[in-house]
């Protein structure tokens, strides 16, 4: 089966969101266990992380697409 390309560019939209904040609570996890910091550096990775994600989320609900073409024959 084979997924149309503005399906795969919403799932990449996705993995990208996820794949920040993921990253980015691994590095403040990191850094609170090496300072002994408690939870703080997890959350503000979080925050950073989101914040990243709902950016990239803008930047993809905001951009400029082409005009779309003519229909081809092999389009579902």
């Amino acid at each position: 089966m084979k997924l149309p390309l503005r399906d795969m560019a919403g799932l990449s939209l996705g993995l990208e969101f996820v794949i920040s904040i993921v990253v980015m609570a691994a590095l403040g996890r990191w850094i609170d266990s090496r300072y002994h910091t408690g939870q703080t550096f997890l959350l503000v990775g979080f925050a950073i992380g989101a914040a990243a994600g709902f950016r990239s989320m803008y930047r993809f609900a905001t951009r400029d697409d082409p005009k779309p073409g003519p229909p081809r024959d092999n389009d579902p």
